[in-house]
């Protein structure tokens, strides 16, 4: 006989033609004939009374009964479930071992199943001849109602021992999954920060994902030994502290499952709450100039407890205060939010000038709260227009911004008391805004610094560093 059966193939094929299913019930890479049915059923084929047995006419795979053949039987074939269009063609080959014996008879029916399953419609009834050659079976089936289906090929009979044998299935429907079954989705660990009265809320699926993109649901696996805490399905949580918890951290666990077909859950993940001290994390204060004398202030904050107000105030010495205006706070949020402010500073002030800058964070019961220092620099040439930094590396590392009207070079480093570089950096930066951060500054050993920021070896700004 001819051999022409092939590998499982699953396959999208060029413009004019379908996707489709084939399994042709052959060995493959690393998967002999007495491995192969529980490959199949590994990629979601059931394949209930049948095994896999090998044929002496191809020298490789084909499906046989492994019962003696009844009328009422489930012995048969399901395919993994499938995306069904409004037309499909289902093709087979079929052969006997034997002629019939008398009173022998043997038929197939041709079912969609819903994925558990369930017969949804009988699409064919074939009652077989008794050939021991090849048949094959190839018909198509319109004005089906497009969905989520299996193809049933359910084999049955009376009398007799004739033994059917079954061979390159081809289905016109593409596989719903990739690789036949279901896939778990992904739950990702999360870190979240709280608020400093020690409650918070969030989102934890946010990271998670599902690779057959099935929609999924959230459930808590474990709670907060620190608290109680709320988890919905769509990964929104509150958390509520008990009543004498203090700690500066909690953990809980949660999985997420997804509702495909064959429903699959991911293995648990851990969630990470932290709680701060501050009721105010700020971020990313910067400065930029505008023509006509304005500084355009801007920072964010990662998150705000019961805060009120930003004080913004300005100073020329680093010593004297002055209030440049105020902008009204959150509230309560644990998103980032952003804030922007323009001080009216007027150009004789601006130009040439060292001009400090410092947030007095308010929160609703009066308490304050000073950010670090920004020191801004308007130089207004034709090559820069400003240099900004933030000189503290307490707790953070030093932050140089430059607003160039050119491609420039800017050089950065920092000196310690007696002169020598213990820190650098070059970058060629763009014309407009340019953000660096001086990695592992917040790490230099306590005492006096000088940052030196030097664009294109001409515009030079020098500023006090103290490392408490």
């Amino acid at each position: 006989m001819k051999r022409i059966f092939c590998f499982l193939i699953v396959t999208g094929l060029v413009t004019g033609t379908r996707a489709q299913v084939a399994e042709n019930f052959n060995t493959r890479n690393g998967v002999a004939i007495p491995q192969l049915k529980g490959y199949l059923q590994n990629h979601c084929w059931a394949l209930p009374d049948f095994d896999v047995a090998h044929s002496k006419a191809e020298y490789d795979g084909w499906l046989v009964p492994a019962a003696a053949i009844t009328a009422d039987q489930r012995t048969g074939i399901y395919t993994p479930v499938l995306d069904v269009p409004d037309h499909i063609n289902i093709s087979f080959n079929w052969q006997f071992n034997q002629t019939f014996e008398k009173g022998t008879r043997r038929w197939l029916k041709v079912y969609l199943t819903d994925p558990n399953n369930i017969i949804v419609s009988r699409l064919d009834s074939i009652e077989c001849a008794s050939a021991t050659s090849q048949t094959t079976y190839n018909k198509s089936f319109t004005g089906l109602m497009p969905g989520i289906y299996k193809v049933y090929l359910n084999y049955q009979g009376k009398g007799g021992t004739a033994q059917i044998a079954i061979d390159q299935l081809v289905v016109s429907a593409a596989l719903h999954y990739p690789e036949g079954c279901n896939t778990s989705p992904i739950a990702e660990n999360d870190n979240i920060i709280g608020l400093p009265n020690h409650t918070a809320t969030g989102q934890v699926t946010a990271n998670d994902r599902d690779a057959d993109h099935d929609r999924f649901n959230a459930y808590l696996i474990s709670n907060s030994p620190d608290g109680k805490v709320v988890l919905r399905g769509d990964g929104s949580f509150i958390f509520t502290p008990n009543a004498d918890f203090t700690g500066h951290s909690t953990t809980f666990t949660y999985k997420v499952c997804d509702n495909g077909f064959g429903r699959m859950c991911s293995q648990d993940a851990t969630v990470i709450l932290s709680f701060p001290d501050e009721s105010v994390s700020l971020n990313d204060f910067a400065g930029l100039y505008n023509d006509g004398g304005q500084v355009l202030l801007k920072w964010a904050t990662g998150y705000e407890f019961n805060s009120s107000r930003f004080d913004i105030e300005r100073s020329i010495d680093g010593r004297k205060w002055t209030t440049a205006g105020t902008v009204k706070a959150q509230g309560t949020s644990t998103e980032k939010k952003a804030y922007a402010f323009y001080d009216e500073v007027g150009k004789n002030t601006a130009l040439k000038k060292d001009l400090y800058y410092r947030l007095k964070q308010v929160n609703n019961e009066g308490k304050v709260a000073m950010s670090r220092l920004l020191v801004v620099r308007v130089y207004n040439t034709p090559t820069v227009k400003m240099v900004s930094v933030t000189p503290n590396p307490a707790k953070n590392d030093i932050a140089v911004t430059t607003q160039l009207n050119e491609s420039s070079y800017v050089a950065m480093k920092i000196l310690n008391a007696e002169g020598a570089i213990v820190m650098n950096k070059t970058s060629k930066a763009n014309a407009g805004a340019n953000s660096f951060i001086m990695e592992g500054s917040s790490n230099l050993q306590p005492g006096a610094y000088m940052l030196d920021v030097t664009v294109n070896s001409k515009e030079r700004m020098m500023v006090k560093l103290i490392k408490e």
